[in-house]
C-alpha cells in the first residue's frame, strides 16, 4: 500500500493548488469592481461575477476533497476539472461583446494584461493570469500524479 500513500500525497498537492485557486478567485471577487458591476453599468453584481463565484466554490470543494481523500479516482476528477477550468477561463474571451469590448484582443488585454486596462474601474491586474496558471499547473501535477500512480 505505500504506492497509494505516495499517490495520495501527489493528489493532495493538486488539492493545495485548488485551494490557492480558490484564494485567487476570492480575491478577484472582492477586488474587481469591473467584474462586480459590468464596468460600472450594472449594480450590485454582473453575471460574470457569478461565474467567478462558481469557480471559487468548485475550487474550494475540489481542494478540500483532494486534501482529505487523495484517491486516484478523485485525482482523475481533479485533473480533468483543472483542465476544464483553464479552458473555461480561455473560453470567457468569447464573451467580449457582453462586457462592452469591441474585440477579443481588447478583452484578452484586460483579462491577461499585467497593467491596468485604460478606463476600467479598480481591479488587480495579473490575478486572472495567476488563476489560469494555477489551473494549468494543477492539470500538469494531476497528470504526473496519475502517471506515477499507474507505474506503481
Amino acid at each position: 500500500m505505500p504506492e497509494v500513500k505516495e499517490s495520495g500525497h501527489n493528489f493532495r498537492a493538486l488539492g493545495l493548488i485548488f485551494i490557492l485557486a480558490f484564494l485567487v478567485a476570492l480575491t478577484i471577487l472582492f477586488t474587481d469592481k469591473n467584474l462586480q458591476t459590468d464596468f460600472g453599468i450594472q449594480h450590485p453584481y454582473f453575471i460574470h461575477w457569478y461565474g467567478m463565484l462558481t469557480i471559487a466554490i468548485v475550487s474550494l470543494i475540489a481542494g478540500a476533497v483532494l486534501l482529505v481523500q487523495g484517491r486516484r479516482s478523485l485525482g482523475l476528477a481533479g485533473t480533468i476539472g483543472s483542465s476544464l477550468l483553464a479552458l473555461f477561463l480561455i473560453a470567457d474571451l468569447a464573451t467580449y461583446s457582453q462586457v462592452g469590448f469591441k474585440s477579443v484582443s481588447q478583452f484578452a488585454t484586460y483579462l491577461f494584461g499585467v497593467m491596468k486596462y485604460p478606463g476600467s474601474l479598480s481591479y488587480i491586474p495579473g490575478l486572472y493570469d495567476l488563476l489560469f496558471a494555477l489551473f494549468v499547473i494543477g492539470a500538469i501535477v494531476g497528470a504526473i500524479s496519475l502517471r506515477s500512480h499507474k507505474k506503481a
